[in-house]
């Protein structure tokens, strides 16, 4: 997929701290593969790169039939949404900077904070499609929607920190 592998890496990454896991320790698992290729993304690697000892493993073929039957119906439902447009939100200056936000957001899931990567695995959720359409207004919207959870964290936690004398 050459350039346009960041965009179904990140999204494959993404997608499963979407749901809530009642596992602990998972965010910080998975979301160790998005910090490094959002990481890749913001220093303007033209691909992404993964150890071999990720890159090489593999699929059973059904599996992967089944993986992509089913996110094949979310995304022809999304399809009629997501269109090239906007372009100048997919330069490589600018998807350095959305690296940069992805970066951030991957650090947020695997903080230990009980559902904190919801929101910011939807953020990159949304701003991964975009990059996988080339649709501008996708990533200004996940871009948008990344800022304000980090907005809404980051006083979330000032407010919570002084109440066991932390700060």
């Amino acid at each position: 997929m050459g350039d346009r592998a960041f965009g179904p890496m990140l999204l494959i990454c993404a997608l499963p701290e979407v749901l809530p896991l009642p596992v602990a320790g998972v965010s910080a698992i998975i979301g160790i593969p998005l910090m490094l290729v959002s990481a890749q993304l913001a220093i303007g690697l033209r691909r992404p790169w993964l150890p071999p000892w990720v890159a090489n493993r593999s699929f059973k073929r059904t599996q992967f039939e089944r993986l992509v039957r089913r996110t094949l119906r979310y995304l022809e439902k999304l399809e009629h949404l997501l269109k090239p447009r906007w372009r100048f939100l997919t330069t490589p200056i600018i998807e350095r900077f959305i690296g940069l936000l992805l970066l951030v957001l991957a650090i947020v899931i695997t903080l230990p904070i009980p559902f904190g990567n919801i929101l910011p695995a939807i953020a990159i959720a949304i701003v991964s499609l975009g990059m996988i359409e080339k649709d501008g207004l996708a990533i200004a919207i996940g871009g948008i929607g990344a800022v304000v959870i980090l907005a809404f964290m980051t006083s979330a936690i000032l407010l919570v920190l002084p109440m066991f004398n932390v700060l």
